[in-house]
């Protein structure tokens, strides 16, 4: 069976903040879902491929880059704490982030140097370059 990473979806609609907001929170975590299924594997390769320092040096950056993610689109949220914005503001950053994070992991970890295919497909990006408010 194939695996494929969730596609770059359409602008969420929503007549409200509270209807956009609720779609952006789906989406992360569909992008969640995808972040996690490539790094869990990513970690199986490691810990199989990289030996323990190589294994060790992975999970500490993830660690790093979700307290990264969490600082970044936190700064946000406060930057327009005052809206209504704020919060559709904050979930596209952590959507942007994730996707970002996901073809990351698939190109340093999942991929090969010579013509083996990589053990998951090439995640969605188009996602990371918008912020899916429409």
């Amino acid at each position: 069976m194939i695996v494929t990473a969730s596609p770059d979806p359409a602008p969420c609609p929503g007549a409200t903040t509270i209807e956009v907001d609720a779609c952006l929170a789906a989406r992360f975590g569909e992008a969640d879902t995808d972040l996690n299924r490539y790094y869990d594997v990513a970690v199986q390769r490691v810990r199989k491929e990289g030996g323990e320092p190589v294994a060790k040096g992975f999970l500490q950056a993830q660690r790093s880059w979700l307290s990264y993610r969490n600082s970044e689109c936190g700064a946000l949220f406060e930057k327009y704490r005052d809206g209504t914005i704020r919060t559709s503001v904050e979930i596209g950053c952590r959507i942007r982030l994730t996707r970002l994070r996901t073809y990351m992991i698939w190109r340093n970890w999942l991929t090969y140097p010579d013509s083996t295919p990589p053990l998951l497909p090439r995640p969605a990006t188009d996602s990371a370059l918008s912020d899916g408010r429409g």
